[in-house]
């Protein structure tokens, strides 16, 4: 047996951690954390982004079978307080046609329900069921009447007369697939609701239409919502859902992030006037 000289209560000694060597390795697993914690928050927001992305990229591409179909024309989405018809119908129509679409419904950073009631959706909340969703329809079956992504609303093959379509300008619709602007032509994206019809901050005819939201939770507090809040169509896509941004598909078949603020800078309808300066004080 080998003899190391030492036994007894002085080995014990020399063996055991001291209070300074233990505070210290406490101190660089706490320092390791310290960095690692936000590397891996940060990858896993690019994930979900990622499968955001590849989700709005599958809508487009069933946008673009749909079009194909039917001579390059979009589907007509009525209006539901002028015409009755229930709105929303972009989701059954694409359904019925080419599969089940639930899988593609929500951006995986948006998948909870908000509040209580439901119906408007938030930055990190999908939009219904709920009671708002009365006059809507996004499937066969009132439990499929949720998402957390929204169409461009102007892209609708609605033809005049004005009391129908949206904002009762039909002569703003793309109503087929275009060449000219496609890269700038939002089809699908984040959104609080199912679909926006913003109009150019120059254009005031309609109030706060393409005004960004007054706060970064501002959604967050509109559950139940009250009708005026309606009109804030360019709100509704201006969300901080992905650092500053939201991911789309625009009508070139391109998935891309759009920081929010260069949503203006869009071309959302015919008569849209882009804006390359708008100012979001809470993004600042």
């Amino acid at each position: 047996m080998l003899d190391t000289g030492r036994s007894g209560p002085e080995a014990v000694q020399r063996r055991a951690f001291t209070l300074i060597e233990l505070l210290v390795v406490i101190a660089v697993i706490a320092l390791l954390m310290g960095i690692l914690m936000p590397a891996l928050s940060k990858a896993r927001k690019l994930a979900r982004s990622a499968v955001c992305k590849a989700h709005l990229r599958q809508w487009g591409t069933i946008f673009f079978m749909y079009t194909t179909d039917n001579n390059d024309r979009f589907w007509t989405e009525h209006n539901v307080w002028q015409t009755g018809v229930p709105q929303g119908g972009w989701m059954p129509y694409l359904s019925r046609l080419y599969g089940d679409v639930d899988e593609f419904r929500l951006c995986p950073s948006a998948t909870r329900l908000n509040g209580p009631v439901g119906g408007i959706g938030t930055t990190f909340a999908r939009w219904g069921p709920g009671p708002i969703m009365e006059a809507h329809q996004f499937g066969p079956d009132t439990d499929k009447n949720y998402g957390s992504y929204g169409i461009n609303l102007w892209i609708n093959s609605v033809d005049p007369p004005s009391t129908e379509g949206w904002r009762g300008r039909p002569q703003c619709q793309w109503k087929t697939l275009q060449g000219k602007y496609a890269a700038d032509i939002p089809m699908v994206s984040d959104c609080t609701w199912f679909g926006t019809n913003p109009i150019s901050l120059i254009d005031r005819s309609w109030p706060n239409s393409g005004d960004p939201a007054p706060s970064e939770d501002w959604w967050e507090q509109k559950d139940p919502i009250e009708p005026g809040d309606w009109n804030w169509d360019m709100a509704r896509v201006t969300i901080n859902r992905h650092e500053r941004g939201i991911n789309a598909t625009l009508m070139d078949g391109s998935t891309r992030k759009v920081i929010l603020t260069d949503l203006w800078s869009l071309k959302w309808h015919r008569e849209f006037r882009p804006l390359y300066d708008v100012d979001i004080p809470w993004l600042r």
